[in-house]
């Protein structure tokens, strides 16, 4: 796995253009303490198909509710066109005075993965840390 940035909007489109032709299913993952809807649990509940407590997604040491999504051919251009329609799932950004931040977008804060066919991680966040890792 290879750390990234997203930066501004063309970052965050490769790497949705990438995700787009290898994703078989995706995770999300709630953290504890976030309440906030999120728009593929909003909008795709269907897909939905486990919904599990965990104590350290991805062996990152985040706890919450992971969220599982299967996603078939028909579904793929819906839910990728709507990641898309968003500005990013967030943006690693530098200020002169305290250095590097990360600016969140209506995506929130929730954590999400992208696996293939056979369960190979292709690329997952932390989002609020502003922290992506893609397995070109």
């Amino acid at each position: 796995m290879k750390n990234i940035n997203i930066t501004n909007k063309n970052d965050y489109i490769k790497i949705l253009d990438f995700l787009e032709k290898k994703t078989k299913y995706i995770e999300l993952l709630q953290l504890i303490d976030d309440e906030e809807s999120n728009l593929i649990i909003d909008k795709y509940s269907n897909l939905l198909i486990s919904k599990k407590n965990v104590s350290n997604w991805i062996d990152s040491g985040a706890k919450g509710v992971v969220y599982k999504f299967d996603i078939n051919l028909s579904d793929k251009k819906k839910i990728f066109g709507d990641l898309k329609s968003i500005n990013s799932f967030f943006y690693n950004k530098f200020d002169s005075k305290i250095g590097e931040i990360v600016e969140t977008t209506e995506f929130g804060y929730m954590n999400i993965a992208f696996f293939d066919l056979k369960g190979n991680l292709l690329f997952y966040t932390i989002t609020h840390e502003g922290i992506a890792w893609i397995n070109y």
